[in-house]
């Protein structure tokens, strides 16, 4: 299987949401009630702001929407939001019979390497506490819990400049 990362599109927009809700609902399984995370996807994955964030993506301006694609088929994406010289890792899913493949490190690192042209120092996350795959994830690639935001942990990468 050869995984394609690349930036999304506007036509990517209705599989993003798929893989937003497949990935919800196996994340967060026991966490989360099904209804809360219907209305989360729905908030949060509505079309109208996903759009909004791919163009800003697209447009090289503050936002970073990457795309993880097997046989041209979303399967999983990371959108970073950047300010200055510092990034926030606002989502990063993948289907669930896509991880534990390396998927989630090659979109991590392909993101890595545009932030370091960037000139980013540090990328900042919040993983729930019950989140044990995610949190797992991010220590191993180099995030440190750095503080506690109720029910999630801020975790954060230094880079060298």
């Amino acid at each position: 299987m050869s995984i394609e990362i690349r930036k999304l599109s506007i036509e990517d927009l209705e599989t993003l949401i798929e893989v937003a809700r497949e990935s919800w609902k196996w994340t967060y399984a026991g966490i989360y009630s099904e209804e809360y995370i219907e209305s989360w996807i729905r908030e949060k994955y509505s079309k109208e702001k996903l759009l909004n964030e791919i163009v800003r993506s697209q447009s090289n301006l503050d936002i970073l929407f990457l795309g993880a694609f097997a046989d041209s088929t979303l399967i999983g994406f990371i959108e970073l939001k950047i300010i200055a010289n510092k990034a926030e890792l606002l989502r990063l899913y993948l289907k669930p019979e896509y991880t534990h493949k390396k998927i989630g490190k090659t979109l991590l690192l392909e993101a890595e390497k545009i932030m370091k042209k960037k000139g980013i120092l540090e990328c900042r996350l919040y993983v729930h506490r019950q989140n044990s795959v995610g949190f797992s994830f991010y220590y191993k690639n180099g995030f440190k819990v750095e503080d506690t935001d109720g029910s999630d942990f801020i975790m954060e990468k230094k880079y060298e400049s």
